[in-house]
């Protein structure tokens, strides 16, 4: 019994840490956090700072369709015109969460 109860516990332990990774990536809060401030909350970057900084409405069909996620990945980590670079600050999961989240402006 012993040895089908070590493997079952590294299993559940893997299955633990996993989910706790996937719960530790809160797309909407690392929206908020990082791009609502000229994006805003609804994505169509109608605050003061969307306007002052020509900030992209991620709810434009156009803009949604011409935008591959590779396109997003990129402006994320090269920052364009004033946009800040995530490149080193978010790593690759944070990064996929909050180009869902941009993605899900264009399905409203």
């Amino acid at each position: 019994m012993t040895t089908i109860r070590i493997p079952a516990l590294g299993l559940l332990a893997a299955l633990f840490l996993s989910a706790s990774v996937q719960a530790a990536v809160d797309g909407p809060a690392l929206y908020k956090e990082h791009c609502a401030k000229c994006h805003a909350e609804t994505g169509q970057a109608d605050n003061w700072r969307g306007y002052l900084y020509f900030a992209r409405n991620f709810s434009s069909p156009d803009w949604q369709k011409k935008m591959t996620d590779s396109n997003i990945l990129e402006e994320i980590n090269d920052g364009p015109r004033i946009m800040p670079s995530y490149q080193d600050s978010l790593n690759s999961e944070q990064k996929a969460a909050i180009i869902k989240v941009i993605r899900g402006f264009g399905e409203k």
